[in-house]
């Protein structure tokens, strides 16, 4: 639908503030220029619903999605969207979804992507049966020319999102979450086989080294990108930055996707090239908006505006020489991959191999013991090799931590399924309990460097023996449960 240009303005004023409870028509009143009492009877006419009505709806809206999507209780969603207790709350949302928080939590009906208007995007009850919300989008000639479209509503990402630490599963699951898939992380990190991996570069302390970017072989046609979208049944498009790349094919691959309801995943626009969500644009592209994992850091993001949606605002993404790509899921193109597809992927990802100066798969951990247990590699007094040393061997540990904690989540809910017979439930089930062992020796392994409180300390314990030599236990502990994983897995693949 579209509507006049100020309509669309009060529009997008009510989405980026739409979980402050209660909206600042003080404000509102300023950036429009007009009274409330005008704003409110200019609303009315153009869209045929009070202002106070259509506010009171994009909350519950709002207010569903999360109730879908995080684990905040009734009563903490009512005072967060404006309700003064659960049981004004309750009777508004029954009112507008038709069913009681507590019923629409547990049956999970549809939420998603909903065009608002003319380039903008929001939440919204989805009210037909096929599980994604772009059923009836298509490419939109009238937006070839659009100077802005923002998508709100996309699920902020952030270290610790949905209890993960890996940045492209934690888009991957806000992105998915936006386009009305119903999966959890855990299911996520284990469908694109991100949550298998582990490299080590046997001839340097690599920065890279746990990246996701290599949880398959370097130069394999199915990158660890390409083969989450497969594994979702979505189709995928890519664009990555060459020496002949152009920021204006960047923003044309950036405005197609968002002016269709798709938000993009980019590595950069701001600080390293770590997986980020693109949530819309301005000035015809060369601004743009979303979520980065550093847009808070003073570092990376100490000149980033923040729009009053939390979206960072940056103008400056193509002169960041760590914008490498931008990726985008967009329509659906068949069934998720099954059960037997996504085993066979933990097998191709776990397997030992060489790739290059990279050991992987099980083949990994004797590199990094090896490499570990070198005193030399810690000798000397430099504090920038150490810190260097240091952030491979706590990106090693976090990867074991985060992926190693989604493989069990996920294989003790397939160990509880009633269509699993008995037999390979009792499988499922010994591997969620060898990767929740592996979780909890990395994190114990983390703890020998005195502990997430002390991160001053954690570069000098490295360089201690003792401290380096039980690290290399652990290692070990972990490299003979991931083998065991592996001979499981491939037992269930025959």
């Amino acid at each position: 639908m579209s509507y006049p240009l100020h309509t669309r303005a009060i529009i997008g004023y009510i989405e980026a503030h739409i979980a402050e409870g209660k909206l600042d028509y003080t404000e509102l009143e300023r950036r429009m220029g007009f009274s409330y009492a005008h704003i409110r009877d200019f609303f009315k006419k153009h869209t045929g619903v009070s202002l106070g009505q259509y506010v009171r709806t994009r909350q519950l809206c709002a207010s569903a999605f999360d109730l879908l999507h995080t684990d905040k209780s009734v009563m903490e969603l009512a005072l967060t969207y404006g309700f003064s207790n659960h049981e004004s709350y309750t009777r508004a949302f029954t009112k507008a979804m038709g069913k009681t928080p507590s019923a629409f939590r547990k049956e999970r009906p549809l939420m998603g992507k909903s065009e608002l208007t003319d380039g903008i995007y929001g939440i919204g009850l989805l009210r037909r049966k096929e599980r994604r919300s772009d059923v009836e989008m298509t490419q939109k000639e009238k937006y070839q020319n659009s100077d802005s479209t923002i998508l709100y509503g996309v699920p902020k990402v952030e270290w610790g999102s949905y209890g993960g630490q890996t940045p492209y599963p934690i888009c991957l699951k806000a992105c998915a979450d936006y386009l009305g898939e119903d999966l959890d992380y855990a299911t996520i990190a284990v469908t694109c086989g991100g949550a298998f991996r582990f490299t080590w570069n046997e001839k340097a302390w690599d920065m890279s080294n746990v990246d996701i970017y290599h949880t398959f072989t370097e130069g394999a046609e199915e990158t660890v990108y390409s083969y989450a979208a497969k594994a979702l049944g979505r189709e995928f498009s890519m664009l990555g930055r060459t020496e002949t790349t152009t920021k204006e094919e960047f923003i044309q691959f950036i405005k197609q996707h968002i002016d269709e309801g798709y938000p993009c995943i980019a590595q950069g626009i701001i600080g390293p090239p770590e997986a980020c969500i693109i949530t819309g644009y301005r000035d015809n592209g060369n601004v743009l908006l979303g979520w980065n994992f550093f847009q808070h850091d003073p570092i990376f993001g100490g000149d980033v505006q923040i729009d009053d949606s939390g979206y960072f605002v940056c103008d400056n993404w193509w002169e960041n020489t760590d914008t490498q790509a931008v990726m985008c899921l967009g329509l659906v193109n068949g069934e998720p991959l099954p059960k037997e597809e996504i085993l066979k992927t933990a097998v191709r990802v776990m397997t030992g191999r060489k790739d290059k100066d990279y050991q992987k798969g099980v083949a990994g951990y004797e590199a990094w013991a090896k490499m570990l247990s070198t005193d030399s590699e810690f000798s000397g007094d430099n504090e920038a090799l150490l810190f260097e040393r240091l952030s491979c061997q706590d990106d090693a540990t976090t990867c074991l931590m985060d992926g190693r904690g989604s493989a069990a989540q996920y294989f003790e809910k397939l160990s509880e399924r009633e269509d699993v017979d008995a037999g390979t439930a009792e499988k499922y089930k010994a591997l969620a309990e060898m990767f929740a062992q592996e979780k909890t020796l990395a994190e114990q392994m983390w703890s020998l460097l005195s502990g997430w409180d002390n991160m001053e300390q954690r570069p000098a314990k490295l360089a201690e023996k003792e401290v380096r030599a039980k690290a290399c236990e652990y290692i070990r502990e972990i490299e003979t449960l991931d083998k065991k994983c592996l001979e499981i897995l491939t037992e269930l693949c025959m």
